[in-house]
């Protein structure tokens, strides 16, 4: 009989610590990037109930509001293009030429037709780099830029994703977005662009799409060093998204070396990454 409770007892216990330790398991393999998965495939809906949406519509003082916070959504779309205009004073009409590389044959890069060096009407400019969160989450990320002397062109990034869980195993995800882009102001020294088009997730599981709105900009303080900034709005499956870089580099002929800091708002997860690369100017 006691030989028999024993069993039972046994059992039950086996049972309630396996259950426990899968438990602890499936919460030891929640990081970042599943944080990510969940925002971008079961995004909660943010949407107010009717009432609210009702009281809004039927407010003249609230209707007043909503015009005039209309007028500054307007204005702050477009201050971002005529302000870079207007201080480069480019109306936009002129096309430019490329240089071979930044500094190359004279100052500058983007140059105006028929400037003396810069022949080129096409400028490809790849690039390689390694990141970390100095956490857990590793990181290897491409991106090309490609540019026309008409102005437009196109841009995609593509990075993977590793963490290492707390339970030993491993995480991967890529991230990516492709762009139609046109440079709306440029100098010898900077160059402005805009552009509209997608983001994706993709994982062993399955891919997620998103529309994308970019805004970048590069810039020559001296012959061999370069910053850039770059802004990305949009979404990602049930998720928004937004992303920032900022990044510095110096210039030795067609090669350039870069330090850069990404950051990925997605739903309510984060993440970002240092990194160094090597960035080509062809």
């Amino acid at each position: 009989m006691e030989f028999a409770r024993f069993v039972c007892v046994s059992r039950v216990a086996f049972v309630l610590a396996a259950a426990m330790s899968f438990s602890g398991a499936a919460l030891a393999q929640d990081g970042k990037l599943d944080a990510v998965r969940e925002a971008v495939r079961d995004g909660a809906d943010d949407d107010d109930d009717d009432g609210h949406h009702a009281a809004w519509d039927d407010d003249d003082g609230h209707g007043f509001i909503g015009e005039f916070l209309g007028e500054l959504i307007e204005l702050a779309c477009h201050v971002p293009v005529a302000l870079p205009r207007s201080l480069l004073g480019d109306d936009g009409r002129a096309s430019a030429r490329f240089r071979a590389s930044p500094g190359d044959g004279g100052s500058g890069y983007w140059m105006s037709v028929g400037t003396e060096g810069a022949d080129a009407r096409w400028s490809f400019r790849p690039r390689f780099e390694l990141g970390t969160d100095f956490d857990a989450i590793e990181r290897l990320g491409l991106s090309l830029v490609a540019e026309h002397a008409s102005r437009f062109g196109f841009d995609a990034t593509w990075s993977r994703f590793d963490e290492e869980l707390a339970n030993g195993d491993t995480d991967e995800l890529e991230l990516g977005d492709a762009n139609f882009v046109y440079r709306f102001a440029q100098s010898p020294r900077s160059a402005w662009r805009a552009g509209l088009g997608v983001n994706w997730l993709d994982d062993a599981e399955s891919t997620d799409l998103g529309v994308n709105f970019t805004y970048a900009a590069d810039f020559l303080p001296s012959e061999h060093t370069t910053l850039a900034i770059e802004t990305d709005f949009g979404s990602l499956g049930d998720a928004g998204l937004a992303h920032a870089r900022i990044s510095a580099g110096y210039v030795l002929g067609p090669v350039e070396l870069c330090a850069s800091w990404d950051g990925w708002r997605i739903g309510g997860a984060d993440l970002s990454s240092f990194a160094l690369g090597l960035r080509g100017w062809l």
